[in-house]
């Protein structure tokens, strides 16, 4: 199986492109965001509220979109998320008001929450059981590459025009919608694929303790992430005098250590165990956070970035590999309830984060380490042995 051979099915390359692109249009906005909210008038906390936006739409509109695809169509579904995130990025553009970047972010939510399961689901159905594997892993290698192109091009581009970097993305969502009209053909669903959202349901009553913590530890990954997000560039902005093209190239930087992160994770799964791997994961990722109170230049904030998506990268797929292992079937519905709990994540982790940076600005990494670590505790005292004594039985 190789690269080339996934890549000559017919419309599976708009499908990553799509995938591609949607992380390449959130990248862009990572570096400006920040700095054009507080423009309009946004305290850190709003801030918060306006990362958080976006997770909040995801999981209220996910159910929704994810019906809408059983009824009319994945590739209809994406050309309503693509054309939505061109409408997001346009309001973005003329904004006048704290209140139309709100509406810009939850429109970007609402398209995200079509996107990703349609994509997903057209992966299922365009590939064969054992093209399957490859497909998915190239799902995280087109959403790492948009990672590292759309921040340094955000901020690159916002340094000569914030409304020229916010149009621009618009013209590549219009890009991503004509190449989704002209390349996927709406393959026949397949039987697993339909399906899904019952069982999802069925198994929510059935969820075992052991097999919580799994989604636990997703929610704090997701609840990490966007903790950082939310706080990374006012931080850098105000302490370091950071521009956004600097904060772009930062989150690019962080882009390009995930990449690498998941080329070397799968061999440390296989060589330390799942369980090892989680609790250095959380350990690394509280320690990242508690290293950036002491940053002060590039220097010093590149080696805690490191650490902390070190530990992103060890948790991450030893989480998913527990989880595949542990449930043997229905697995379409237990990553769905992944995904759910991510969305969560996505939401607590910027409002704490933006709650406690208006307290106090080293507080926000201070306050997220120690909610990581004691996280940490309750799995290694509590989530362990559950897991462990659920394997032996």
């Amino acid at each position: 199986m190789s690269f080339k051979e996934i890549l000559s099915i017919p419309g599976i390359k708009a499908v990553f492109f799509t995938l591609f692109m949607t992380a390449f249009g959130f990248g862009i906005i990572l570096p400006l965001l920040p700095f054009y909210a507080l423009a309009h008038g946004a305290q850190p906390f709003q801030l918060g509220m306006l990362t958080a936006t976006f997770a909040l739409m995801s999981i209220l509109f996910g159910p929704v979109m994810g019906r809408m695809g059983d009824r009319i169509g994945r590739k209809k579904v994406l050309l309503i998320g693509t054309t939505g995130f061109a409408v997001a990025y346009v309001i973005f553009a003329f904004a006048d008001s704290l209140e139309m970047l709100f509406l810009a972010r939850a429109i970007e939510g609402i398209a995200a929450a079509g996107i990703f399961p349609s994509c997903i689901s057209l992966l299922s159905d365009l590939t064969s059981e054992k093209q399957r594997g490859m497909a998915m892993g190239m799902v995280s290698m087109a959403f790492s590459f948009g990672l590292i192109i759309g921040p340094s091009f955000g901020g690159v581009t916002a340094a000569i025009s914030v409304r020229d970097a916010f149009l621009l993305a618009a013209l590549f969502a219009l890009l991503n919608f004509a190449s989704v009209v002209l390349q996927i053909r709406e393959p026949r669903e397949k039987r697993e694929s339909r399906d899904i959202a019952q069982k999802e349901v069925s198994l929510l009553s059935h969820i075992s303790s052991p097999l919580l913590f799994l989604f636990l530890s997703t929610f704090m990954v997701a609840f990490m992430i966007g903790g950082l997000d939310a706080t990374l560039a006012l931080y850098t902005g105000e302490r370091m005098g950071f521009t956004s093209a600097q904060v772009g190239l930062l989150f690019t930087y962080v882009g390009f250590l995930i990449l690498v992160m998941q080329f070397v994770s799968g061999n440390f799964v296989n060589r330390f165990g799942e369980l090892a791997l989680i609790r250095a994961g959380f350990l690394l990722s509280g320690l990242g956070f508690a290293l950036l109170v002491f940053t002060h230049d590039w220097i010093s904030i590149l080696v805690p970035l490191a650490v902390f998506v070190a530990g992103n990268a060890l948790v991450f797929p030893s989480v998913n590999s527990l989880i595949t292992k542990k449930v043997t079937g229905k697995r379409g519905a237990v990553l769905g309830l992944v995904s759910s709990f991510q969305s969560l994540g996505q939401f607590v982790g910027p409002l704490l984060g933006g709650f406690l940076y208006g307290l106090h600005h080293e507080w926000a990494f201070a306050g997220l380490a120690a909610v990581i670590w004691a996280y940490f505790l309750i799995f290694h005292f509590v989530g362990k042995s559950r897991l462990i004594t659920s394997a032996a039985k």
